[in-house]
């Protein structure tokens, strides 16, 4: 197969989902070929590059701003660019939806609920379409177990179910990284952003005695007022992205391992990668009931909020600081199998095999 992917994110160090599973389909010769569309840049010349054998990357550009036509340009670019398509695999709607009426199969990947997001009115009007039209068009649409439910009341859609999962090889090789400050070390491995980190949490738990350091590990997306309440807090610090295969060692330093996220539909909706990359490592894991924390096992992640979440990391703290850890890696949840699973959705939508009916739509 050659499978087109319309991207959320670049191709960069920092793997998400797309690219754990973009690997493993083409390392397990699943796919022969994966062209990886990132998202478009306004006038940004048209580029394309291998990360990897079997992988094109293409930096596409959009001739004209978004409000103005730009993503259906650009995707009209991108779609002249390259041929003998068995599938189309749309993870960004508002600019992957161009790729709907061609004749070809399409597998919607739903990451996130992005509806739920502090985006302004008009971005949310441009994905909201542009799902409507996803749920009446794709042939299979793939999420985790929380958004299959949502599609399912949305539109009577019956997803397909496919979890993030972990890098066997990385967590196998990992050892423990050094970390700055005194111990015990508490750590978020994630993207930082003030529409996931409940900040007065993470704030809340710096100022206890237990804690010895706060690290907050991946990407800075915060805004300027929330990155100032954190920095303002001695015990805490921010470490930046983390190289994908760096990641295991990043959570194995730790000693408690923490997700202080904020309740809300946006993060109810979360499939969290970290979820399964804590539980893995072994480590003491604390997290509010959202972000996919809500289904792990109740013996292996203590799930609370407010004061009780600040109150069991303190007494983890005190109890295990310096334990060595034992890494658990279960093979359903590793991406390699996680990509066979998105494969048998790719075959199904290139055969032109339509998913199952879903009950009424429900408005």
């Amino acid at each position: 197969m050659h499978v087109v992917l319309f991207s959320l994110e670049p191709w960069d160090g920092v793997w998400r989902r797309n690219q754990h599973l973009v690997a493993n389909l083409v390392e397990q010769g699943l796919v022969e070929h994966v062209s990886f569309v990132e998202p478009p840049l306004l006038r940004r010349r048209i580029d394309t590059w291998s990360p990897m054998p079997g992988v094109s990357v293409v930096a596409p550009w959009m001739a004209v701003p978004k409000r103005l036509g730009g993503l259906r340009t650009g995707a009209r670019d991108v779609l002249r660019r390259v041929s003998d398509v068995d599938v189309f695999w749309v993870n960004d709607p508002a600019f992957g939806v161009h790729a709907l009426g061609r004749g070809t199969g399409v597998v919607y990947d739903v990451t996130d609920d992005w509806r739920g997001f502090t985006f302004p009115a008009r971005i949310l009007r441009r994905i909201t379409r542009a799902e409507d039209a996803l749920a009446a068009g794709a042939s299979t649409v793939v999420c985790s177990e929380v958004l299959a439910e949502r599609w399912a009341q949305r539109y009577g859609v019956r997803a397909a179910v496919v979890c993030n999962g972990v890098d066997a090889t990385s967590w196998a090789e990992a050892t423990p990284g050094e970390l700055p400050g005194p111990g015990p070390h508490v750590g978020y491995v994630g993207t930082l952003h003030q529409d996931r980190l409940d900040v007065d949490l993470v704030r809340d738990v710096a100022a206890r005695p237990e804690v010895g350091t706060v690290h907050l590990v991946g990407p800075d997306a915060l805004d300027e007022a929330t990155r100032a309440r954190l920095a303002d807090e001695p015990k805490i610090r921010f470490h930046g992205p983390v190289a994908s295969a760096d990641v295991p060692g990043a959570v194995l330093a730790m000693d408690v391992l923490v997700s202080p996220h904020r309740l809300s539909d946006f993060t109810l909706s979360l499939d969290a990668i970290k979820a399964r990359e804590y539980v893995v490592s072994g480590r003491p894991v604390v997290a509010t009931p959202t972000s996919g924390f809500q289904r792990m096992p109740a013996d292996e992640v203590t799930v609370a909020s407010g004061i009780g979440f600040v109150d069991a990391v303190a007494s983890l703290c005190a109890a295990t600081p310096g334990a060595e850890p034992r890494v658990r890696v279960r093979e359903e949840w590793t991406w390699a199998s996680r990509a066979r699973e998105f494969e048998r959705e790719l075959v199904a939508a290139r055969a032109g095999r339509s998913r199952s009916p879903g009950p009424p739509v429900t408005r």
